[in-house]
């Protein structure tokens, strides 16, 4: 079975607090576990009306579903910060333990999981790159890209739009854009999948050593680049950091160097860059009424993307801590517990979003979706996604204007407890 950060820990991260319903471990994997199923948001509903914040034994966290007290949790980073990294250590074994501890991945200040003010002086940097300023500056080069992969589909049908498509774009453009060279592709997927199944899948135990490794291996190579960078620095991010750091306008050792290139940049924008896009992807093509939107009005994307990520984005929720013992809904809370966020219970709480399991593109309160998180922790690569999700739907429909979903295709999803994503989406023209 899957399983979550707190459920790898061996001691409980809370206990059920009076008035608090525990669910059992049956309900509980019937809602988490197979989140691919068509069940999952009406079981989401039944939570946030009848138990939206409760303790789960199951998975040993606290599970809270409903929007006011999901976006309260991401705004207050003091009282729930995202210190998770020694939870995910913990579960393995020493000698495992022990090389992720000799990495910076898993050790450095690194903006993903610390508070301020190690992630203000870390994130600083990196804004104007990301900025809706700086993405327009290299969204030709986007473009170009999407061409690229666009071109290199299969031409006979039918393709997996995922393997062939969105998973190499989204690749490609965060390769490119930080400065890696394209020949180094295949290394630099193999390196990214290691630090992704430690984050967040659940390596088999006969390959955590192997992939502790391969993770000692990439922040080797990460210096490499990083030394090339900085001697013969060019248009890209990469160099844009090391040049920073020269001129006193960036404040980074070189292991926070490496810990932001290989968690905040490839491990943050590999997936989720690919899952917005293939998200959308599904969407517009159950739905020949927005494809021919889209086609015939394409300043109409914005609203197409964020109802999309509202209604099925790619992620169940985020991880937090509490720093101390805090009232949630009404439900007082350890200190030191595990929390998980529910941002996909959030974005479709009727209290905020009426009719939330309806596709409604111009619905009132969209700019408040959760899919990107909010407060110090929203997402870095929120203008990137978006742009690199326009040019993949772009390039695709101009390279495959007959595309179509292929008829009764068995749903296939990413096979992670907190991914809502196809693995799979077979289409045809």
């Amino acid at each position: 079975m899957p399983e979550s950060i707190s459920s790898r820990t061996g001691t409980d991260t809370g206990t059920a607090a009076q008035g608090c319903p525990l669910l059992s471990p049956e309900s509980v994997a019937a809602t988490f576990l197979s989140h691919g199923s068509a069940d999952l948001h009406p079981v989401l509903k039944s939570l946030r009306d009848e138990a939206p914040v409760f303790y789960s034994e199951d998975l040993r966290m606290w599970i809270v579903s409903r929007y006011d007290d999901v976006s309260w949790i991401l705004k207050n980073s003091e009282l729930f910060p995202a210190s998770t990294r020694s939870i995910i250590m913990s579960s393995y074994p020493p000698e495992v333990r022990d090389l992720l501890r000799s990495t910076n991945t898993f050790t450095a200040p690194n903006m993903g999981f610390d508070g301020p003010p190690a992630h203000d002086r870390l994130r600083k940097p990196v804004v104007p790159y990301f900025s809706a300023k700086g993405v327009r500056r290299l969204e030709s080069r986007i473009n170009e890209i999407a061409g690229l992969r666009a071109g290199e589909i299969p031409s006979e049908p039918p393709v997996d739009l995922v393997e062939a498509y969105a998973r190499p774009l989204a690749n490609t453009v965060v390769i490119e854009l930080a400065g890696f060279p394209l020949g180094d592709y295949d290394r630099i997927v193999r390196y990214h999948h290691a630090v992704n199944e430690f984050f967040f899948g659940r390596p088999p135990a006969h390959l955590q050593l192997e992939y502790a490794k391969d993770i000692r291996e990439w922040e080797e190579y990460l210096a490499h680049i990083i030394g090339m960078r900085r001697r013969l620095p060019q248009d890209d991010l990469i160099s844009l950091l090391t040049q920073k750091v020269a001129r006193g306008e960036a404040d980074y050792t070189e292991g926070e160097l490496i810990s932001l290139i290989s968690f905040d940049i490839v491990t943050a924008g590999f997936r989720p860059t690919s899952f917005a896009l293939i998200n959308l992807c599904k969407e517009l093509l159950q739905d020949p009424d927005r494809l021919r939107t889209l086609r015939e009005e394409p300043d109409r994307f914005d609203g197409l993307f964020n109802e999309t990520l509202r209604r099925s984005g790619p992620a169940l929720g985020v991880f937090r801590m509490t720093a101390a013992e805090v009232e949630v809904g009404g439900v007082l809370i350890p200190a030191g517990s595990v929390l998980w966020v529910m941002t996909a219970s959030a974005n479709r709480d009727e209290r905020h979003f009426p009719e939330p399991d309806s596709f409604d593109p111009h619905r009132p309160h969209l700019a408040g979706s959760l899919h990107f998180s909010q407060g110090l922790h929203y997402c870095l690569g929120a203008n990137l996604a978006r742009t690199v999700t326009r040019a993949g739907i772009t390039a695709l429909l101009r390279h495959r204007p007959g595309l179509r979903l292929v008829p009764d295709q068995a749903q296939v999803y990413e096979p992670s407890i907190n991914v809502v994503a196809p693995a799979r989406l077979l289409a045809e023209w």
